[in-house]
């Protein structure tokens, strides 16, 4: 879809969809922080009705989240679009919404980053 909207003076504005995935970031991802938990969420739609969830992701154990990827795996744009909630950073659980188009379902990789809190025996007897 293409609009163009030309005013009377000598200018004009241009609107363009773009068919991209839609991403949720959340953080700041470090090269030494470690893959905490990595899950595929995918949910199809029958096509009759609108798929709205909301989604908690529990990292198991005292570790610190730095950051949380959600990527949209539907790269055409016709992807659902997820929001963050709650949790994430400084946690260990996540929670975002997904809000899909009618008759859509959604299919998300979710990658959870960050450390843990416990000393290991190095740690303690340094």
């Amino acid at each position: 879809m293409n609009v163009t909207i030309t005013p009377k003076i000598n200018s004009s504005i241009s609107l363009k969809v773009l068919n991209k995935p839609h991403h949720l970031f959340v953080g700041r991802c470090n090269l030494l922080d470690e893959v905490l938990h990595e899950e595929n969420i995918i949910l199809n739609n029958d096509g009759k009705s609108q798929v709205n969830a909301t989604i908690r992701m529990n990292v198991e154990g005292p570790v610190y989240i730095t950051c949380v990827k959600v990527l949209d795996q539907v790269s055409d744009g016709e992807g659902a679009y997820p929001t963050f909630v709650e949790g994430g950073v400084g946690y260990n659980y996540v929670v975002f919404n997904v809000t899909a188009a009618y008759g859509k379902g959604f299919d998300f990789y979710v990658q959870i980053n960050g450390y843990s809190l416990e000393e290991s025996e190095e740690d303690i007897f340094r």
